[in-house]
């Protein structure tokens, strides 16, 4: 039996140099899609780049933590500092700040109009970006409702995606073990001993969804991103050629965000 898994590409359009890694992954490894933060600098960079990996698709990474807004700044106050930049992820994970929902929404739709500038069309795909809380997933569920996004999030302590009568449905690994993987960078190991629970999981009829940030590192993601280094080891792990065999001998077919409707 076949089982389907998006390997997805997170923060694509973060920096130039991690534009360049999230397009090997692309080219060269198993990422089968990617999801752009379309508020960063180098995100006009990343669509320039999308023309060496024709057909790759690349759903909103919706960002309200790193960098500066794509709304008003003096529109969503509680988003950013004087500067006009965001708070950051920090505040929020510790809980010293808190998300509120009208400016969520508003961010959040902006970054929804932004990607139809740059792309030419509105994104099918939509999910958040590092800290969140149930009021910033609210706000994004309701511009995907509005919009009719595809989308999967965690509110109120549940996983919450669309009707299985539109979409096929997907179980997202968000797992402790997961997250030290995050934390340190992936490795071909990971998948060999099924820290992702793959084989476990593969007659539960779901598609599976693994989050990995691969690319190269420069100034901006040292100086804008607590994850550093371990990008590099997730771009080494989704280029390599054991990673590669190992998926092909276990029967996965890698697909994206938009192969999932119906």
């Amino acid at each position: 039996m076949t089982k389907k898994v998006i390997i997805n590409a997170d923060d694509f359009g973060m920096s130039e140099a991690y534009n360049y890694g999230v397009i090997k992954a692309l080219r060269d490894g198993v990422a089968s899609s990617t999801t752009i933060m379309i508020n960063q600098p180098a995100a006009e960079h990343a669509v320039s780049l999308l023309k060496e990996v024709p057909g790759t698709y690349v759903g909103l990474h919706v960002n309200l933590t790193t960098g500066s807004p794509v709304s008003d700044p003096d529109k969503i106050p509680s988003l950013v500092k004087p500067n006009g930049e965001y708070i950051g992820s920090k505040d929020f994970k510790t809980h010293k700040k808190q998300f509120v929902y009208k400016d969520c929404y508003i961010e959040t739709k902006a970054q929804v109009e932004r990607f139809r500038e740059l792309f030419g069309y509105y994104p099918t795909h939509i999910e958040p970006h590092s800290a969140m809380d149930d009021q910033s997933n609210k706000a994004l569920i309701d511009v995907a409702k509005e919009y009719d996004l595809h989308y999967d999030v965690e509110y109120k302590g549940e996983f919450v995606q669309p009707s299985a009568d539109k979409y096929l449905q997907v179980e997202e690994k968000l797992t402790p073990k997961v997250g030290e993987i995050i934390n340190r960078g992936a490795r071909p190991e990971d998948f060999f001993n099924d820290s992702y629970d793959l084989l476990k999981d593969q007659d539960d009829g779901l598609v599976t969804a693994l989050h990995f940030h691969p690319g190269f590192v420069d100034a901006y993601v040292l100086d804008h991103s607590t994850l550093t280094l371990p990008r590099t080891r997730d771009l080494q792990c989704l280029c390599s050629e054991s990673l590669k065999g190992w998926l092909k001998d276990h029967n996965f077919e890698t697909i994206n965000y938009g192969d999932l409707k119906k």
